[in-house]
């Protein structure tokens, strides 16, 4: 409840309680369904390819002067892949902490998560995982399971599965995959959500209709 107040005073008071931090465009996966390198991704004005990413202290003193302007409770970290740039969240995560701000740091686990990560305050890491192994280690190497497992060890995590139309069309697919997930020792909570298509996409990730509706069924 306090949460809940302290949100609407920041709303009220014309500041942003949530803020979202695209930290870098480098990634190594080429994840099918990814629509960072769309041509509408940032608004159609400009693409990805045409950002140039910030590193180093610069990126450290650009995320801080974000958040002193818009003053979020809660930071979503995302990418690109967001562990490309772990030295600089090294230095950034420590400091937000200690401002109060909850951070969600969204990652494929393609590198290790740093140690020291583990047991800071506030901070919430959720991989980004695509359904059980085959399908997973096919779409999104090198971000494997073998590295997942081997990379989340000794940390927290959220795992968070989109469902595409593939994983739909199998019966009991997400049952098996919230099982093999919700009893892992790191494994603190498991979320899906459905695949949310670009506009006018048309592809085989898409879910149908009866996807949808089969889907929330079995919710």
């Amino acid at each position: 409840m306090e949460g809940i107040f302290a949100a609407w005073g920041r709303i009220l008071a014309g500041y942003t309680p949530a803020l979202s931090i695209e930290i870098t465009r480098e990634c190594p996966l080429r994840c099918p369904g990814c629509y960072a390198y769309g041509d509408d991704h940032l608004g159609g004005d400009v693409t990805l390819r045409q950002v140039r990413d910030f590193k180093g202290q610069e990126l450290i003193d650009g995320v801080i002067a974000l958040v002193d302007r818009h003053r979020p409770l809660h930071l979503s970290v995302v990418g690109g892949e967001p562990l490309v740039r772990y030295r600089e969240l090294n230095t950034l995560l420590p400091i937000l902490a200690e401002r109060g701000i909850h951070v969600q740091l969204v990652t494929s686990a393609v590198r290790a998560i740093p140690p020291e990560w583990h047991g800071l305050p506030r901070l919430s890491i959720v991989v980004s995982i695509d359904g059980l192994q085959p399908e997973h280690d096919a779409r999104r190497a090198p971000a494997t399971y073998d590295r997942i497992l081997r990379h989340i060890t000794g940390h927290q995590i959220t795992v968070h599965c989109t469902i595409t139309r593939q994983q739909s069309s199998r019966p009991g697919y997400i049952e098996e995959f919230i099982r093999f997930w919700s009893v892992r020792p790191e494994v603190q909570k498991v979320w899906v959500s459905l695949y949310t298509p670009q506009i006018g996409e048309v592809s085989a990730e898409r879910l149908r209709p009866a996807d949808r509706d089969r889907d929330l069924s079995a919710r």
